[in-house]
């Protein structure tokens, strides 16, 4: 066994790696051994020198005061025995005592060459308490026994230096030998002799077992080549594989040109031999024969305008390395029509053609899906063209508009492809933002798709607007975009937005009429009161007069707030405007400046339904607010009535209009005009230019509503140059004039002797009620608790002929105080009055059972008839 482990480290030894490691071995010993033999002669040095620095430090601790003081009393004696004890120490061989350079006592001797070291010593004695300078003793030490000492132990450290470093060196070359070398030589051995069919055998090394959970490099280097052993035999199997694979390709490239109907063909330039594939032979229409001329056969199935484009095509290709792509449509030999695609590539070797790789695909089908597809995309056009909306195709990205159809075309002009669509339909959101990652401005309807609406600025269309991604035909994404032209339901929600703030002015409005019939109904009362008590003819009978015609005045006037409010319709009646609009012209004249000059042409005599009241309200508000226009500078107020025909090929009828025959009233001025910020609010209720304290903005939007209560409609332009026209359209009635009689005409009214219950929360407008009756020869029993009323009815309901209720009172309205009582007695005649209320209508009193009802203020003529006409329905009534 040792003697097989020697020769195994010997053959290790006379390896590459053996040798090279026992050279660095030894030359790293021999290095160590120099530095560490430097360092220790170094310390040895060092430490001789530090005992021969104690000598001279004994000198100066254990004779030099001594020294001094024998000189000072100049003992030679004592001096030389001085001197003769320090030389005695070992290195020092030399002693001197100078003054002033002058030599006065030595000891020893200084050979010639001799290394030595020196030091001197200031000699000083204290005579008289002052210390004084009597010489410099120099001491000399010899080098010599320090160099003697050194040599003596220099082969000593030399020597138990390098056997050190040469056993530590053999430590390592063996420790490297056992660890690394021997294996290493059994991994080439097995690398040497490892062969393919032996490529499942595992490396294993011999007296080593290694450890899997901490391998070392050793094991690592193992496992490597075990691992590169299993890839070598994994890669012959997956080439044994692959040529296995390429035969079945051979095969199914075959098959596959069969299927696609593609040939391949091979032309070499040296020698002019053409090769087909077997496919090639087939398109063509002929059996496979390497040996037939390829080219001949093959231009032979072209027609006679095809062959120079071909040749053409070919030779460019072997002459100038030019490749080539042509369709053409070829008779095979068998006599079949097909379509085809040639194809040819040339192969350079030094910058010259050598041959020429091509094939040609038989394209019968694409063809014929192509003619197809151009059918289809123009009936798709066709289509596209023919849909009255705008439908475009822009880029995700650019917003590059790519297509477009007819009607986007005659919306926005030709020359939009290639440019933004943004400008024509973003103004409605913002243009960050790809689709995915939508912007705000916008909504996503259930489809998925952004839905925003947009205006034309060139021609002001509205448009509501669709847009979601597709996958355009080059693959990539883009925006589909279609618009829908909605200015005319723009322009209808916008009614319909003014008619919702109309009936919210209208819930105002209703408060405050009926407040406001309620003080009227005691007004008008009490002055027709007072009017019966004063002496005909006399001055306060006149001024009574007046306020009886100013309260009828304010009637109208609640009368055309409930109209504009759309609450309560006006006395709509037959009527011809021509002459209130004489009579309004004529009170305009003197109410505005003299600078503005009225022009006016009344052409028309047709009528209208309408409430007059209403008709001069309106021409009265566009007269003044046209005064206030030309108030600086005057002008020229222009007022014309005529008859127009709208629709029927005549003048365009508004949206909400039907077409027919309307009157026309046209107002304008050559005032400031309206600024196209504020022309979409002139209507708004309480909108107004003017100063606080000369307008309330309620004049334009009351025209608005009474127009719109006639049926009718109005329009507002700026004026060329300048100024504003108002139109307002009214439809034409051919029913006659119902003539309007005075409240305050002298009749005879009807009377009475019945007996009346008169209930209303407002003591005033009872009573007044209750003495209007009584002279009127009724017996009237006021109530103003319509509880108490109750009460007192149900106590006696044969005792009253007739009930008059108001409608809106606490506790108990009207109208449930109406059905209690006809309730307990159904045939009592029930009048019901109300200054304002939604729920009064003839239907719903016609349910409840009342017999009349009447709106507040009641005059006395009206009271006196409606009281007797209900109570002769009753008498008549059978019972």
């Amino acid at each position: 066994m040792p003697s097989k482990r020697t020769k195994d480290i010997s053959r290790s030894l006379k390896g590459s790696l053996a040798g090279k490691q026992l050279f660095y071995i030894l030359l790293f010993s021999v290095l160590i051994t120099f530095i560490g033999t430097s360092f220790n002669v170094f310390i040895e040095y060092r430490k001789d020198m530090r005992l021969v620095d104690d000598q001279f430090n004994q000198i100066k601790e254990g004779h030099l005061e001594s020294l001094s003081g024998s000189l000072w009393q100049l003992d030679d004696l004592q001096i030389k025995t001085h001197l003769t004890d320090m030389l005695n120490m070992r290195d020092l061989v030399y002693l001197e005592i100078r003054e002033r350079g002058e030599v006065l006592f030595s000891a020893g001797r200084l050979k010639s060459g001799e290394q030595w070291v020196k030091k001197g010593f200031d000699m000083f004695f204290t005579h008289g308490g002052q210390e004084r300078h009597i010489g410099v003793l120099d001491v000399y030490a010899s080098l010599e026994g320090v160099y003697q000492r050194l040599f003596e132990r220099l082969f000593v450290i030399l020597v138990t230096q390098a056997l050190q470093t040469f056993l530590v060196a053999m430590f390592i070359l063996a420790v490297l030998h056992q660890l690394v070398t021997r294996h290493i030589t059994a991994i080439a051995r097995y690398a040497k002799e490892m062969k393919p069919q032996e490529l499942d055998i595992r490396l294993e090394l011999p007296h080593r077992k290694p450890d899997p959970e901490t391998p070392d490099e050793i094991d690592e280097l193992v496992m490597a080549l075990n691992q590169m052993r299993q890839r070598i035999r994994h890669d012959i199997e997956r080439r044994q594989a692959i040529e296995n694979e390429l035969a079945r390709n051979r095969s199914l490239l075959d098959e596959t040109q069969k299927l696609t109907k593609i040939g391949g063909w091979e032309y070499q330039v040296k020698n002019g031999q053409t090769r087909w594939t077997n496919q090639l032979y087939e398109i063509h229409g002929v059996d496979v024969d390497p040996s037939m001329d390829h080219v001949a056969v093959s231009l032979s199935c072209y027609g006679e305008k095809d062959k120079p484009l071909v040749k053409r095509a070919f030779d460019q290709c072997v002459t100038e390395g030019r490749p080539y792509s042509h369709d053409f449509e070829i008779t095979t030999c068998r006599g079949e029509h097909k379509w085809v695609r040639i194809t040819g590539r040339p192969v350079l070797e030094e910058n010259k053609v050598v041959r020429v790789l091509g094939n040609m695909m038989e394209i019968t089908d694409v063809v014929k899906a192509e003619e197809a597809r151009k059918r289809f995309l123009k009936t798709l056009m066709t289509v596209l063209d023919s849909v009255d909306a705008i439908i475009c195709v822009s880029d995700m990205d650019t917003f590059e508009i790519l297509f477009m159809n007819k009607a986007m075309t005659e919306s926005f002009g030709d020359g939009l492809t290639g440019q933004e669509y943004y400008a024509l339909f973003m103004n409605g959101r913002e243009k960050d933002g790809i689709l995915g990652t939508y912007p705000k401005v916008g909504t996503l309807d259930t489809t998925g798709a952004l839905v925003w609406e947009s205006r034309n600025s060139a021609g002001g269309s509205c448009y509501i607007n669709y847009e979601r991604p597709i996958q355009w035909v080059d693959g990539r994404r883009v925006r589909f975009h279609h618009a829908t032209d909605i200015t005319q339901i723009k322009k209808l929600e916008e009614d319909l937005r003014q008619s919702h703030k109309m009936e919210a002015i209208g819930i105002l409005a209703g408060g405050i009429a009926h407040d406001f019939n309620n003080i009227l109904s005691s007004v008008l009362g009490y002055t027709e009161l007072a009017l019966d008590d004063v002496s005909s003819g006399s001055r306060v009978e006149g001024h009574l007069k007046e306020v009886f015609k100013a309260g009828t005045r304010a009637v109208d006037l609640v009368r055309q707030i409930l109209t504009f409010a759309r609450q309560a319709d006006g006395e709509m009646k037959p009527l011809c405007v021509k002459p209130i609009v004489n009579e309004a012209l004529k009170l305009l004249r003197s109410s505005i400046p003299t600078t503005i000059k009225i022009n006016h042409v009344l052409e028309s005599d047709s009528q209208v339904m309408g409430d007059a009241t209403q008709l001069h309200q309106i021409l009265m508000n566009l007269c003044t607010n046209a005064s206030y226009a030309m108030d600086d500078e005057g002008g020229v107020l222009d007022v014309r009535l005529f008859d127009t025909v709208l629709g029927y090929g005549g003048t365009p009828a508004p949206a909400s209009l039907a077409s027919g025959n309307y009157l026309t009233l046209r107002v304008s001025d050559t005032g400031c005009g309206i600024s196209p910020e504020v022309m979409p609010l002139i209507f708004e209720p309480f909108f107004t230019t003017k100063d606080p304290g000369e307008g309330t903005g309620m004049g334009l939007a009351m025209v608005h509503g009474i127009v719109k209560q006639h049926g009718g409609e109005i329009k507002v332009e700026n004026n060329t140059p300048r100024g504003t026209v108002f139109t307002i359209y009214l439809p034409i009635t051919e029913e006659g004039v119902v003539p309007k009689a005075s409240p305050l005409e002298e009749e005879v009214l009807p009377t009475g002797g019945e007996r009346v219950l008169v209930v209303d929360d407002e003591p005033s407008i009872a009573n007044m009620i209750g003495q209007i009756l009584g002279r009127l020869g009724y017996n009237s029993v006021i109530r103003t608790s319509s509880v108490e009323a109750l009460e007192l009815f149900q106590s006696g309901p044969e005792h009253f002929d007739l009930v008059i209720t108001d409608m809106t009172m606490p506790e108990m309205t009207g109208d449930t105080l109406a059905a209690e009582m006809i309730r307990i007695r159904p045939d009592v005649p029930v009048i019901l009055c109300t200054g304002y209320s939604t729920k009064v209508t003839e239907e719903t009193m016609k349910n409840i059972g009342v017999k009349a009802y009447t709106f507040k203020p009641i005059v006395k003529k009206e009271l006196a008839q409606i009281v007797r006409k209900v109570l002769d329905e009753a008498e008549a009534r059978p019972v």
